[in-house]
């Protein structure tokens, strides 16, 4: 398996002008986002950043709800058309259209932020360390990554297994990253699975193949009703959808060479 090359964003995107339409879609981290971090005050500015910010969802939600200054940085083409997206809604973005790795914006920010972005490379520590290279001292980083590992694993592998290419299952494990910022100084306030359980992503084949998983996804889709009716709440290792790491970098930075 290699790192996803720009082909590989565009198809996960779809049709560019659809990608408009996430703005105003809910996060579903709205609980999380709310216990661990504060809104903006007047004359306490806070900068956020995202990493892989396409197609701005996340931008405007931190913009419009916690009052951020919100910037982005994406090496999709079509990121340059975010802060006019999100001018149409009165919000305020720079964005970046580059190689998160090449990135020198040559400031730090408050917030630094990613989402469904580390587990596409096997070198997680780097990009882990590039994150906290443009964190402010006392600054949050945050990382969110699907949980394709355990019973999600075989669930796709059954469903559609193409969703788990690009995807490097070794870094789905929050007690690698909870050692490894711990080991960097940072104070760790989150770090493991969320939520209880959701699939998503469509189902793979055709004919009779596309049947037998269309029988299969019947009692997935009820226990995932069932699941938020009775709003179930019990973040697991198996099933659940999400891996969530919230961390505070020091206010004084730390030597840790």
């Amino acid at each position: 398996m290699v790192e996803p090359d720009l082909s590989f964003w565009l198809e996960a995107w779809g049709p560019f002008d659809a990608a408009k339409n996430h703005l105003r879609l809910p996060t579903g981290f709205e609980l999380i986002f709310h216990q661990y971090l504060k809104p903006a005050e007047i004359g306490n500015p806070i900068d956020f950043l995202e990493i892989g910010c396409f197609p701005g969802r996340f931008l405007f939600y931190f913009a419009t709800e916690f009052g951020y200054r919100v910037s982005g940085v994406d090496f999709v083409p079509q990121a340059a058309a975010i802060p006019g997206w999100l001018a149409e809604k009165q919000v305020e973005a720079r964005v970046a259209v580059e190689d998160f790795f090449q990135f020198s914006p040559g400031r730090g920010y408050d917030v630094v932020a990613s989402f469904g972005f580390v587990e596409h490379f096997p070198h997680w520590e780097e990009v882990l360390d590039r994150h906290l290279a443009l964190l402010n001292p006392g600054g949050t980083v945050i990382m969110e990554m699907p949980n394709f590992r355990y019973g999600h694993y075989w669930l796709r592998r059954i469903l559609n297994p193409t969703l788990l290419d690009g995807h490097f299952l070794e870094v789905m494990d929050p007690g690698q990253w909870a050692r490894a910022l711990e080991s960097r100084g940072l104070e760790v306030l989150y770090c493991g699975y969320y939520q209880t359980f959701r699939f998503w992503g469509g189902l793979a084949g055709r004919g009779l193949v596309r049947l037998l998983r269309k029988i299969i996804m019947e009692p997935v889709r009820f226990a995932q009703r069932m699941i938020n009716i009775f709003h179930i709440n019990y973040p697991n290792r198996y099933f659940s959808p999400y891996i969530f790491i919230i961390a505070r970098q020091p206010a004084e930075r730390l030597d840790t060479g």
